[in-house]
């Protein structure tokens, strides 16, 4: 995309050097003054790009508009209702209880079947970690 947009613009870039080489050539070389013309087509290529600029940026903030005025006081996205037992329980075409023993499960492994039905859980829940005993902060046992 930028290989493209610098093709698009390879004219006003020649311009603009040959505008800045003439400069250096006339400010250090005592070559003779910089070529008007090359400075209005530099000009003239900025105030087509400010042209574009300013009718994007006013498109977007009317389409901002347009949009704040059509969806004022609607509530467009509600919270989701909450999935349930009962509803992973018809889903899975399993047991709630089992659906409420698998939520229990630190480690869950689901096997799937051909079409993407459930086959087979397996819990492998590594053994519990014991709680650890409450001890003091080093602050506190210094007092």
């Amino acid at each position: 995309m930028w290989l493209l947009y610098l093709y698009l613009i390879r004219d006003a870039l020649m311009d603009l050097s040959a505008l800045v080489t003439d400069t250096f050539e006339w400010t250090f070389a005592g070559a003779e003054r910089p070529r008007l013309p090359a400075i209005t087509r530099v000009l003239a290529t900025l105030e087509e790009y400010g042209a574009v600029a300013l009718l994007n940026g006013a498109t977007l903030i009317v389409w901002a508009l347009y949009n704040q005025v059509r969806f004022r006081g609607s509530d467009r996205r509600g919270a989701s209702k909450l999935v349930g037992v009962a509803d992973l329980a018809a889903l899975y075409g399993f047991p709630a209880e089992d659906i409420a023993n698998w939520q229990q499960s630190r480690i869950l492994v689901m096997r799937h079947g051909p079409g993407g039905v459930l086959i087979r859980v397996t819990s492998q829940d590594p053994e519990p970690i014991p709680p650890l005993p409450h001890r003091e902060s080093p602050a506190k046992a210094a007092e």
